[in-house]
């Protein structure tokens, strides 16, 4: 007497279990790739600074409407810093008088005695002064602060200056009283 999976092997001549394995694994071969895209996607918009290091390893950092501009560019040494002198203003504060005193050093790429002018032109003071009376109380509490301070003084700059002009401001006085 023959057993059972000699008889269905007979009759099927493909192993057992065979077919059933492929319909396992087609499911694993097409959601694979969507999770590993999905997530080098993730990554790619999300990660800061992800792009850039892909950009760098794969050797596409100058564009090429760039054309060798990236590589004309000095090597970044050390900073320069341009010097505001110190700024005094009334704040509202909803009846009681409050003033606010700011000292700020502002890192330039560049030579910073061809920057020094535009800097410290009366529309950038215009700028600053204009943002800095909207200042309430509130905040100017709290842990975070003064880097959304340093983040909105340093926006301002590049609107009116112009991208990438500015690497960084520095807040080297800031009194209220």
């Amino acid at each position: 007497m023959a057993s059972p999976l000699a008889e269905n092997s007979a009759k099927n001549p493909e192993k057992p279990g065979r077919k059933g394995s492929r319909r396992r694994l087609l499911p694993v071969l097409i959601l694979l790739p969507l999770l590993l895209g999905g997530g080098a996607a993730g990554i790619w918009f999300l990660a800061p600074g992800a792009a850039e290091a892909v950009r760098h390893l794969a050797g596409l950092d100058a564009t090429p409407d760039e054309g060798g501009a990236a590589a004309a560019l000095p090597p970044a040494g050390r900073p320069s810093f341009v010097e505001f002198p110190e700024m005094t203003l009334s704040l509202p504060n909803g009846g009681r008088p409050r003033q606010l005193r700011l000292k700020l050093a502002v890192e330039v790429e560049g030579d910073p005695a061809m920057v020094q002018a535009d800097l410290l032109s009366p529309r950038i003071y215009d700028s600053l002064v204009l943002y800095l009376r909207t200042l309430r109380d509130s905040e100017m509490e709290g842990a975070l602060a003064m880097d959304r301070l340093r983040g909105d003084l340093h926006r301002r700059l590049d609107l009116v200056l112009g991208p990438g002009r500015v690497r960084d401001v520095l807040i080297t006085g800031f009194v209220v009283a």
